[in-house]
């Protein structure tokens, strides 16, 4: 007995100090990675990269809460100290602290597919929405919705100026006579006022230091219409346009540095920018990943991060450039990445 007794003493030890041991969590600025996971599969969550120490850490939300984020997390949104993270087919958002991660809320929004969430004040934030023609309205800190906004399709990406928030309306393939758009919606009254429609799909949206809109246009074989960049003001009037030189190019995740000034796109697993005053795309570098997923850059210092999805089983592979295309850092984040999001506080 006396012999046994400082062995189970041992094994306890040891036992206690691997559950305590756990990874490092987010402690200042840095890149939040949003990881899709499997349809189905509820294996969604969050990786966070220090870009100044080269470490990663996986499955956070899971680590910090304690239970699993759940079926393909769309997007996330930093607001101050708050994230929003958006899970597409638990038809939720979960709403954590910053860079802590703990849980403050969950929003429920019954029989949705929220997709990129906006706030536009301190409790109102929009939602786009994947399976119907509407942006819902949502108080954050209440967690209610508050009324949904009709458009024309469903949209994705969000931007804001002024008075305005403008949308993205995608293309709907099976439906021939719909078309790519911005949607201007008033926030005074939540109303949907107008919309300006393209051939191609959309493939992106940004807002410029002239607080102009950008928006990627995909090609239209329908209409003979290549590719092209459009620049419209706040009362959707044309204010730039360039068009691709030929076809095959499929501009998309159009992205914009931090002064506003520069316009990155990937097209084909090429990299371009161009200046919004000189419109003149031009390749900054060719990424060598197998299967570019997504790609953003980070509006503090221009480092652009693509994913790699390899074959949407794999975690995927997150490559790191700088502002030249020169190959920082590559790591491994989890199941098809899908978005970024930034902080620098």
């Amino acid at each position: 007995m006396n012999r046994i007794t400082p062995l189970l003493i041992l094994l306890a030890c040891i036992s206690s100090c691997h559950k305590d041991k756990t990874p490092d969590l987010p402690k200042s600025k840095g890149v939040y990675i949003i990881n899709e996971g499997n349809f189905g599969f509820g294996n969604a969550d969050v990786s966070f990269y220090n870009p100044e120490t080269k470490t990663t850490t996986n499955d956070l939300f899971k680590t910090v809460n304690g239970y699993s984020l759940g079926d393909v997390e769309q997007s996330m949104y930093i607001k101050d100290s708050v994230a929003f993270i958006l899970v597409n087919n638990s038809a939720k958002i979960e709403m954590v602290k910053i860079p802590s991660f703990q849980k403050i809320r969950t929003i429920t929004i019954s029989g949705s597919s929220p997709r990129y969430i906006l706030p536009v004040d301190d409790s109102i934030a929009y939602v786009t929405e994947l399976y119907s023609n509407k942006i819902h309205v949502i108080n954050y800190q209440t967690g209610n919705l508050k009324a949904d906004i009709s458009v024309p399709q469903y949209t994705e990406h969000l931007v804001r100026v002024d008075e305005y928030v403008f949308a993205e309306g995608k293309k709907i393939y099976s439906n021939p006579s719909s078309e790519g758009a911005v949607y201007r919606i008033r926030i005074a009254d939540n109303t949907f006022v107008d919309k300006k429609e393209f051939a191609g799909d959309a493939g992106g949206i940004v807002q410029d230091k002239n607080k102009n809109i950008w928006i990627a246009l995909d090609e239209d074989s329908a209409t003979n219409t290549k590719a092209s960049l459009v620049c419209l003001d706040k009362n959707l009037n044309m204010v730039a346009q360039y068009s691709m030189s030929s076809f095959g190019l499929h501009p998309n995740h159009l992205c914009i540095e931090g002064n506003g000034e520069i316009l990155f796109f990937l097209a084909n697993k090429n990299i371009y920018n161009t200046s919004i005053s000189n419109l003149q795309p031009t390749i900054l570098f060719t990424s060598t990943a197998s299967n570019v997923y997504s790609m953003d850059v980070d509006p503090a210092n221009g480092d652009f991060y693509l994913s790699d999805a390899l074959d949407y089983v794999q975690s995927s592979h997150i490559y790191r450039h700088d502002k030249t295309g020169t190959l920082i850092h590559s790591f491994t984040a989890g199941v098809i990445s899908g978005n970024f999001a930034f902080t620098h506080e």
